[in-house]
């Protein structure tokens, strides 16, 4: 996975900044469908935030983090837990390379397969978030990850009620589990689909003040 590429996007000034957000956008997307939403945030965030945006690399003509789950013989669904641990470690490769002052607050998020990303960051890896914003997304190879102890982290999660891409009953397991790792969680839901409404950026900008 090479992100170090042309594509990555830097929203504000990293140098300044006293929050740094490492945003993932969904499968099949890209980051410039996000920097609209991005630019908005760090508008009501007065501009004191730096987001950072790169693009996942092209798997089979669509852009994905790490391998897709795939559908068993008897209809159960199969991760591949060794594939999104090495997109992990080369995640953290691509966030290393920015260099962040100790008095910086980093943070990690993303949209659908962006934030299930996001979420599985929190552990087993070197770093430690401060927060994670998780949109429309769910917690994957959570049965990995049952023993890990998660990283003193403050989690903000948000999902529809009429999500059709990924089940709103996939977000009460991804919240039942994380759950069961921290008390720091801030969960809005919705009657809306598998998309980032206004009322929902505006909700993660509240949590990023607060």
């Amino acid at each position: 996975m090479n992100l170090n590429n042309d594509d990555v996007i830097i929203i504000g000034d990293i140098k300044i900044a006293s929050k740094v957000i490492f945003w993932f956008h969904g499968y099949g997307s890209n980051n410039w469908s996000f920097e609209p939403i991005m630019k908005m945030i760090n508008m009501q965030m007065n501009n004191e935030i730096c987001i950072v945006l790169p693009n996942a690399p092209f798997v089979n003509d669509k852009r994905s983090w790490y391998p897709l789950p795939k559908t068993a013989e008897d209809g159960s669904i199969q991760e591949d837990h060794e594939g999104l641990e090495q997109s992990k470690l080369e995640i953290s490769r691509f966030i290393n390379n920015f260099s962040l002052k100790t008095e910086q607050v980093s943070l990690i998020g993303g949209f659908s397969q962006g934030a299930a990303l996001s979420l599985s960051m929190l552990f087993n890896t070197n770093h430690k978030f401060y927060g994670c914003i998780a949109l429309s997304g769910y917690m994957p190879s959570a049965e990995f990850y049952r023993d890990s102890n998660i990283m003193n982290c403050k989690i903000f999660i948000a999902h529809g009620f009429s999500d059709q891409a990924i089940s709103f009953a996939d977000y009460e397991k991804t919240h039942q589990f994380l759950s069961s790792k921290t008390k720091e969680i801030v969960s809005h839901t919705g009657d809306f689909g598998h998309t980032v409404t206004k009322e929902v950026s505006q909700e993660v900008s509240k949590w990023l003040s607060n």
